[in-house]
């Protein structure tokens, strides 16, 4: 799909708008990628706009520049007449029908929550986008089934700004990290959707209170494919790392770079045929259209179409380009085992080729997992409150339960789908009473939560470590420093279990050693009901 734009009013009579803010928003919408993004664009314009406490006449006026610029500007440009003439329905019925400019918003307190360590903003947002945004979405789907976001097919941009926001609110970021979330750096067309991407900038810059905005990152680029006859060598996709858009005399160009000794191979051949396909972070795909070579060697790429994955389906599906067209295909036709794009795997489901060239329909086979060193850590993200409670009331449950040695409390908790995975809890707290317990049946007891806990992870995520008695805990990490495969078990079972270091002070070992207390980590003391249920035994023993 090729990009869109605004046209300027054939007349010649285009008006730059006098209130900033409009002209903000008009400078972006001429910079948008993907249409479907539009909403969004304009919804989160206005929040920006809406926090900055505006009076009634600057409201007005508004609105007095917005009505102009629809008939001059917007004539012949009916999607974004109709969001702009939306807009302007909003202006009249809630600020100059009720008389008065809404309220500015509250700013937020001081954050309790930054990520300091640039390593592990790329990974986050990676993250963000592929693994934690289509499961808030997946919950709002559930939940808010009958909202006006379910209209029509697929997931609405709107409803995907909308999780970005609860999540982004949720984590409390300061201003400086969220400042970091719109450096280009940070995205590839490997590793993230460009339409999420540009939803993200649009929820980032409101919450940052701020109307203006660069034009979105046309670079990296990445190399989708090659023909099978392409002389192009094998390593050729690292070349595409470096490509550079430049204007040409027809539009946009892409030229990647090629050393002599690349290029040398290539030209024995008359003519030559390149056969390349890449992509880039605007979501745009280039095909090669021939060699530049001299002073400065390169393939020249021209832009065709946009790229864009169909959510309407029971799985995301892409149709993509193909650089080979035959007159006649003989024999068995190989194409790529998968293609990695956007975030995603995908495989080839079908081929065709029209009078044009060749496309492959993609369907979606599995999110690509975040590499790298920062991403090998556990990346906390906050949860809703409501799961929070949960756990909470998990653990209140379990503690009761152990106590009173039966299941009565984790029977009687209201979230249903908990109590399964709290019997598990309960068996593996009864089983660990000593360090000297079968190392097998702590192992079948962990496997058993992991297995009970794993379709409740899109939605609450793994146990918490906290919400395990303190004794276990303890017990746990003393077998693991023994038997590393069982602590690596431990770490894929509960969430933070890794975060607990084993090191210790001298002065917390010599406090055991004159105790006579069990070596285990001093984080890990028993919690209050521990010790009200020792008082209690005591108080019965005499």
């Amino acid at each position: 799909m090729i990009s869109w734009f605004i046209s300027p009013d054939p007349g010649g009579r285009t008006k730059s708008p006098e209130i900033k803010e409009l002209g903000d928003l008009f400078a972006r919408m001429r910079q948008i990628l993907y249409p479907e993004t539009l909403p969004v664009l304009i919804s989160y314009w206005l929040k920006a706009v809406y926090s900055r406490g505006h009076e009634f006449r600057w409201w007005k006026k508004l609105r007095d520049e917005l009505t102009t610029s629809l008939s001059e500007q917007f004539s012949n440009d009916d999607r974004f007449r109709q969001a702009l003439t939306e807009l302007d329905a909003w202006i009249r019925d809630s600020v100059l029908l009720p008389g008065h400019a809404p309220p500015s918003s509250a700013r937020r307190s001081a954050p309790v929550r930054t990520i300091v360590d640039p390593e592990e903003l790329k990974p986050y947002v990676t993250r963000l986008l592929n693994e934690w945004l289509p499961r808030e979405v997946a919950g709002m789907l559930v939940h808010e089934g009958e909202s006006p976001f379910w209209q029509g097919d697929g997931i609405p941009a709107l409803a995907s700004a909308v999780a970005l926001e609860r999540l982004l609110v949720r984590e409390r970021l300061s201003p400086e990290t969220l400042e970091k979330f719109l450096d280009p750096q940070l995205v590839s067309p490997q590793s993230v959707y460009p339409a999420d991407a540009e939803i993200l900038r649009y929820v980032v810059l409101a919450l940052l209170g701020r109307t203006s905005a660069p034009a979105p990152p046309v670079m990296p680029a990445m190399l989708l494919c090659n023909g099978q006859w392409s002389p192009l060598p094998a390593d050729y996709g690292e070349a595409v790392r470096y490509a550079i858009p430049m204007p040409g005399p027809a539009g946009d160009q892409l030229h990647v770079p090629l050393a002599p000794a690349q290029l040398s191979p290539m030209l024995k051949n008359t003519p030559v045929l390149i056969g390349s396909i890449v992509v880039t972070m605007d979501g745009r795909w280039w095909e090669s259209q021939r060699l530049s070579y001299g002073q400065n060697n390169a393939v020249v790429y021209f832009p065709m179409g946009r790229l864009k994955i169909d959510f309407s389906a029971d799985h995301a599906r892409m149709r993509v380009p193909w650089p080979e067209a035959r007159a006649q295909w003989c024999g068995n036709v190989e194409f790529p085992g998968a293609f990695e794009l956007f975030g995603r795997e995908w495989r080839v489901s079908r081929w065709e080729q029209d009078a044009h060239r060749t496309w492959l329909d993609l369907v979606f086979s599995d999110f690509l997992p975040v590499t790298g060193e920062a991403a090998a850590r556990e990346l906390r993200r906050s949860r809703p409150a409501s799961v929070d409670i949960a756990w909470s009331a998990l653990e209140n449950a379990l503690a009761d339960s152990i106590l009173q040695n039966n299941r009565e409390p984790i029977e009687q908790l209201r979230h249903s789908e908990l109590i399964p995975l709290g019997r598990a809890l309960l068996e593996l707290s009864k089983s660990i009473t000593g360090f000297f317990r079968a190392r097998e049946g702590i192992e079948t007891r962990l496997n058993a939560v992991r297995y009970l806990q794993a379709p409740l992870v899109g939605e609450y995520g793994r146990v918490p470590w906290r919400i395990v008695p303190g004794r276990v805990r303890a017990a746990l990490l003393h077998r693991g420093r023994s038997d590393p495969a069982l602590r690596a078990l431990t770490d894929q079972v509960f969430e933070g279990s890794g975060e607990i270091g084993g090191a210790e002070t001298k002065l917390a070992a010599l406090g055991r050693y004159q105790r006579g207390l069990p070596r285990v980590s001093p984080a890990f003391s028993p919690p209050a009901y521990y010790a009200s249920a020792r008082t209690e035994s005591r108080s019965r023993s005499r």
